[in-house]
């Protein structure tokens, strides 16, 4: 039964739209707007047609404000076990496997046992009648974003092709956050073993020296006597030195996800050296991507919007797809908007338009995607090729002023000697 829908769109030459279409679903009606170089602003169904229909589910963005406010409660779940099982359902449900056949399936192979008693529970939903987007949105396992998609394949017809969709976009999220873990690790470790070995050094070996100098009435250098006293104090408190590192990182912590603090943790590792790009590049491949893929599954770009603001992970990039969202109310273009907001290349900008004067935004987007994910590979090989040989002349020189201190004082004693 064909419904009416009232939409707004965008046309080629930037001029907004308002009218009104008849389709089974949302898809069928961006579909249409597609094919009249239109890109979708909002779709809703014509409120005269709704109530006559009473009873009936919610609208995919009524449904969207409940699964985006189950985000933080999110399981702990790795993004690459969420990848494996849409692509494992998608390969199932492509091959005519029934879907509760696949959960079934899928629930037992699943190691993550998290992962796994959700899918039991959405396959008990569905079999008791309940779509498979339905069913996931009750569930705190499946990111928000996903949900979204495979509605728009169920409604389409198309619930294998945006099943594999997710599992793409889940993938890359995956290789991605392995880049940033791989750039960060390196430096960290050697950073830690630098630290711990300078505690050796300070606790353990300069007390010796310490007490050696102090029977020989050797007179110390004020650089040697300052580093002895240090150490010797870290000896003897080292207990109280250990609980303020971790209430320090605790704090830092705590800092990164209190609502008041933040916003400006946020701003702060945008603007750290070295690694506030790696935080840049990483946060805009993430975003355009996220768009890219919620606007190619058929979300209206408000929606889409939304939960990519909402998922970002950033204040900073939060608040700048917000705007988007709101100057596209408005009736403004995304690529005139996005000049208005620092945080956009003027690249993004460019592209974002084209996109709308093509009316291929989201091809676009995957095409920003793309670009920050090779520039975030080249900066991180460069940054590899750039810290070890830094690192290397911080650990040694760590150790050279060690030695330098114990060593100064025997070598003034052993020339008085002389």
């Amino acid at each position: 039964m064909a419904v009416k829908y009232r939409y707004k769109a965008r046309t080629s030459k930037g001029k907004i739209e308002e009218g009104v279409l008849e389709a089974q679903e949302t898809r069928a009606v961006v579909a249409q707007l597609r094919k009249m170089d239109m890109l979708p602003i909002s779709i809703e169904e014509d409120r005269k047609a709704k109530k006559e229909r009473p009873g009936e589910g919610t609208t995919r963005s009524g449904s969207s404000e409940g699964i985006i406010a189950r985000l933080r409660r999110i399981g702990t779940v790795p993004v690459k076990d969420k990848a494996v099982f849409f692509r494992q359902l998608a390969t199932m449900v492509k091959a005519g496997v029934s879907l509760g056949a696949s959960l079934d399936i899928l629930s037992e192979q699943t190691k993550n046992k998290i992962l796994g008693n959700g899918i039991v529970r959405v396959k008990k939903m569905v079999d008791g009648g309940n779509s498979l987007s339905q069913s996931m949105g009750r569930q705190s396992v499946f990111p928000p974003m996903s949900i979204s998609i495979i509605q728009a394949g169920e409604e389409g017809g198309s619930l294998d092709v945006s099943l594999e969709r997710v599992a793409d976009f889940m993938e890359r999220q995956d290789a991605l956050k392995k880049k940033i873990v791989s750039a960060v690790t390196y430096p960290a470790v050697v950073m830690a073993f630098s630290l711990f070995v300078l505690y050796l050094l300070i606790t353990v070996v300069m007390p010796k020296f310490a007490t050696v100098f102090s029977n020989l009435n050797i007179e110390l250098p004020w650089a040697t006597r300052t580093m002895f006293s240090f150490g010797l104090w870290m000896a003897s408190n080292w207990v109280i030195f250990m609980v303020s590192v971790v209430l320090f990182v605790s704090a830092i912590i705590f800092m990164a996800r209190w609502r008041s603090t933040k916003p400006f943790m946020d701003r702060l590792k945008l603007k750290l050296p070295i690694f506030g790009d790696l935080v840049f590049r990483a946060g805009m491949a993430r975003s355009t991507r996220t768009l890219a893929s919620l606007t190619h599954s058929g979300i209206p770009i408000l929606q889409a919007l939304d939960m990519t603001s909402r998922i970002a992970g950033n204040v900073v990039f939060e608040r700048a797809f917000k705007y988007l969202e709101q100057a596209a109310r408005k009736g403004a273009g995304l690529g005139d908007s996005a000049r208005n907001v620092k945080l956009f290349p003027p690249m993004v900008a460019h592209m974002l338009r084209v996109g709308e004067e093509t009316g291929q935004v989201d091809e676009m987007l995957n095409k920003v995607a793309d670009w920050f994910e090779l520039e975030l590979d080249e900066k991180i090989k460069r940054l590899t090729s750039i810290l070890e040989p830094l690192l290397i002349v911080f650990v040694g020189g760590i150790v050279a002023l060690v030695a330098l201190a114990i060593f100064s004082p025997i070598v003034t004693a052993i020339q008085e000697m002389l």
